[in-house]
């Protein structure tokens, strides 16, 4: 009887199994499995008589494959066998927030601040993300420090929040040649925080043309710092915007400090319409 058995398995050869019939794979690495890693008692078989069929494609532009199922086939003579691979996306945002961004008295938190930050996140993702920055708890007109939450989610809902902090300081008195900006400081211990400072103001040719860079930045979608997908923001909180020290607006109203400027420049400085102002 034994004999007879061993004689069976010979002429029948070894039988075609997989170690496993579904695999999981992450997004953002690629699945190329030899025969030895997933053909059950691989070493029975002869290696000429086994092949796996593997044409899993890439995500367009990427060198990887998209989010999605697939399959491999095993071949060994006439019989074939797959294995399913399920392609997931299960790996949370990586960001960073700065230790502390200050912020002036009475000015509130604007888009140009919300892109100054996220400059500084440094979002690592591979799927689209959405990036949410609640300043409900900002007081912006009570100098002190306040916490403010991030929260980035991917499309496959993993997500990630972090807590910062924001120092509302107290405005400063400036004469008419001054200004207050944002400048990003690097601190001893390798963090990240935005400050304010007090500087001779540029020259109005200078200051039209970083307003409009400025307002060109801010309406574009997306953001370089990211890796991989786009992004999408959704701000919590009043805001207010103060972009030059001779003019604020709060909400949808702007007007002028005191300071003379003309209907021309007050366009080109808001986006406004001077013509149809009530004064």
């Amino acid at each position: 009887m034994i004999g007879v058995g061993a004689t069976a398995y010979a002429l029948s050869g070894p039988k075609l199994e997989l170690k496993t019939n579904k695999v999981n794979v992450e997004y953002g690495t690629t699945y190329t499995p030899k025969l030895k890693d997933i053909v059950k008692d691989y070493k029975d078989f002869n290696k000429g008589d086994l092949e796996i069929i593997n044409k899993i494609p890439n995500e367009k532009d990427k060198t990887y494959p998209a989010v999605g199922k697939y399959s491999i086939t095993v071949k060994y003579k006439k019989k074939s066998l797959k294995q399913r691979v399920i392609v997931k996306d299960t790996k949370a945002p990586e960001f960073v927030l700065p230790t502390n961004m200050e912020l002036l008295q009475g000015t509130g938190v604007d888009t140009l601040d919300y892109n100054s930050l996220k400059s500084l996140m440094n979002i690592s993702d591979l799927s689209e993300i959405s990036i949410e920055i609640d300043t409900s708890k900002i007081d912006i007109n009570t100098p002190g420090q306040y916490d403010f939450n991030v929260t980035v989610k991917d499309k496959y809902n993993n997500e990630t929040k972090k807590t910062g902090k924001v120092t509302i300081v107290a405005k400063p008195v400036i004469s008419s040649n001054e200004e207050v900006v944002h400048e990003t400081v690097k601190n001893k211990d390798g963090t990240t925080s935005v400050k304010t400072k007090v500087q001779k103001k540029q020259s109005s040719n200078t200051n039209r043309t970083s307003n409009n860079s400025s307002s060109n930045n801010s309406n574009s979608s997306g953001s370089s710092n990211t890796s991989g997908g786009s992004s999408s923001e959704i701000h919590k909180g009043s805001l207010t915007v103060e972009m030059d020290p001779k003019y604020h607006w709060e909400g949808d109203h702007s007007y002028g400090d005191g300071a003379e400027i003309n209907g021309e420049d007050f366009d080109k400085l808001t986006g406004g319409d001077w013509k149809n102002w009530d004064y």
